[in-house]
């Protein structure tokens, strides 16, 4: 279990510090760069970071399944790897919206996404762990960290929708 969540904080930090780099490199007055104004380029290494965070989770999952209380076997890996990833990558958006509003310095948002970027994809991880007590600290540990971040969001919902929208287009909502 201990290497499962090691191994998945790994992965999301390598990934999402990259992605940090793609997305705040020469955003010119924007907080980030909107996926509309990427280049060819940087929409096909952001391809190729989500191909490779998908497949490192999905090795992760398989060569540690018995640590999830998903079933073994296929289905339970693809499962585990899906909620693993997407989970993540919520998280992870999440976050860096909070380090936006919260005007955190760009090195100081890139530090963050290299040592922290993984702890998102951990707490789902640890949620899907096979004890209780893991499930219940990650939980803990993730219902303190959204009310952190909605604490320096001001509470406002509103704050994570104009990022959204900043990222996806205006038609974008979280529901």
């Amino acid at each position: 279990m201990w290497r499962q969540l090691g191994l998945v904080w790994l992965a999301g930090s390598s990934v999402t510090g990259t992605l940090a780099i793609l997305f705040t490199t020469g955003a010119s007055g924007l907080p980030f760069i909107p996926l509309a104004l990427l280049s060819p380029t940087s929409l096909f290494t952001l391809a190729v970071l989500l191909f490779a965070l998908a497949v490192a989770t999905l090795a992760i999952g398989w060569r540690t399944q018995h640590a999830s209380w998903l079933p073994n076997g296929g289905r339970g890996v693809l499962l585990w790897t899906i909620l693993v990833a997407g989970g993540g990558l919520a998280g992870w958006g999440f976050a860096a919206a909070v380090t936006f509003h919260a005007e955190f310095a760009h090195t100081a948002q890139l530090v963050l996404a290299y040592t922290c970027g993984g702890l998102p994809f951990a707490l789902v991880a640890g949620l899907l762990a096979k004890p209780k007590r893991m499930n219940m600290a990650a939980a803990g540990l993730t219902a303190i960290a959204l009310l952190s971040g909605f604490v320096l969001l001001d509470g406002r919902l509103s704050t994570l929708v104009r990022y959204l929208q900043m990222m996806f287009g205006p038609f974008a909502t979280p529901w």
